[in-house]
């Protein structure tokens, strides 16, 4: 086959950090042994391309150009020869983009994200052909696919596989952690509700109904917007007062046996962790900040734990597309802006200026 005759596709391509993306026929590989090339029906817009665009990921994207992109949804489009049977052409599929280079302890335990020799589809590793801001996406083996059989609206269904998994694997490890303890009517605390902090309050809601969530936030609208998709016991405004106070007075005496800190910053981790009570767990999932200080007595005097949640493996977004396919989770109603691939450029300012709430998806 000759170079013009080869099959491609569009992309938006990075070429350097702060410039446009620009929009360019990238050839489709020819999938080999376990690979398997998908057909974009969505991808999620992430606040992590953001950083990366912004230079604020030093050494990531590994490759320039690169495409980025790691919350996608599609249809199996090719498959290399080592592919299962059950693996269908056309299939529709979400991708756990947590790839690896070797199996090791964590793989082996089901940990595909937590492997110590990565290769994760948000860091560029795979340059022109990993990343889903494209027509096609090549995966490097299908044990990443999850079946999106019987999800309505594919395209949206792409920000199940981070937006929706992280704060999924996060409201789990809390609840792992107090379950003995947690009794009805305690207090589970979100702290920014915005794309993933939305969907913490529905997975609260989902995997611990006998809890209240209070949700805090420093935008009116994310907080209204949270209350929309899921049950939220009370909303806390950040910039009024002093909202770890109006956090206490919302909880009345019960005990906060979990914060959810989806903005993870040294403001947010020492104003809140106070709160918890004994054996209450503080997980943190953003990465807004680099250090956090705590009280160190309170921490051993109480027992309190400070746990990092990262993203989620394949076994938990399988999970998360089975409680999706009985409609547990609205994942439709956290999606309030669709872009085209031409668009690119736009939604990256949109979501630079923060403009809109929930997620964003471009569906090329």
């Amino acid at each position: 086959m000759t170079e013009e005759n080869k099959p491609k596709g569009r992309a938006a391509v990075f070429r350097g950090y702060g410039q446009p993306f620009t929009i360019e026929e990238v050839e489709i590989p020819q999938p080999k042994g376990e690979q398997v090339v998908v057909r974009t029906a969505g991808c999620g817009l992430c606040h992590t391309d953001l950083h990366i665009w912004l230079g604020e990921l030093p050494g990531v994207p590994e490759k320039v150009p690169s495409v980025l992109g790691h919350e996608p949804s599609g249809y199996v489009a090719a498959k290399g020869d080592a592919v299962p049977d059950r693996v269908k052409i056309g299939m529709p599929v979400l991708v756990q983009g947590g790839y690896y280079l070797e199996d090791d302890i964590y793989t082996l335990k089901g940990l595909n994200q937590m492997a110590v020799k990565k290769s994760q589809s948000w860091t560029g590793a795979y340059g022109l052909y990993g990343g889903c801001y494209a027509e096609y996406f090549l995966v490097p083996s299908y044990r990443y696919l999850v079946s999106a059989e019987g999800l309505d609206d594919l395209a949206a269904a792409a920000v199940l596989t981070d937006a929706g998994l992280t704060p999924y694997r996060a409201v789990k490890t809390a609840l792992k952690l107090v379950g003995e303890f947690a009794e009805p009517g305690d207090v589970v605390v979100a702290v920014g509700v915005g794309g993933l902090g939305s969907f913490g309050v529905q997975w609260a809601n989902v995997l611990a109904p006998h809890l209240d969530v209070v949700a805090v936030d420093a935008k009116e609208e994310a907080l209204e917007f949270a209350r929309k998709v899921g049950k939220i016991y009370a909303l806390v405004d950040a910039k009024r007062g002093d909202p770890a106070k109006a956090v206490a007075e919302a909880a009345a005496g019960r005990k906060i046996v979990a914060v959810l800190d989806f903005v993870g910053a040294e403001q947010t981790i020492s104003k809140y962790i106070d709160l918890l009570s004994p054996e209450g767990v503080y997980v943190v999932v953003g990465l807004g900040g680099v250090r956090g200080s705590f009280p160190i007595a309170d921490l051993v005097i109480n027992e309190k734990k400070i746990v990092g949640s990262l993203w989620g493996s394949v076994a938990d977004l399988t999970e998360v597309v089975d409680y999706a396919r009985r409609r547990a989770v609205n994942y439709g109603g956290l999606v309030t802006k669709r872009w085209k691939l031409d668009e690119i450029n736009e939604a990256f300012q949109a979501m630079r200026r923060g403009q809109y709430v929930g997620r964003m998806v471009v569906a090329p």
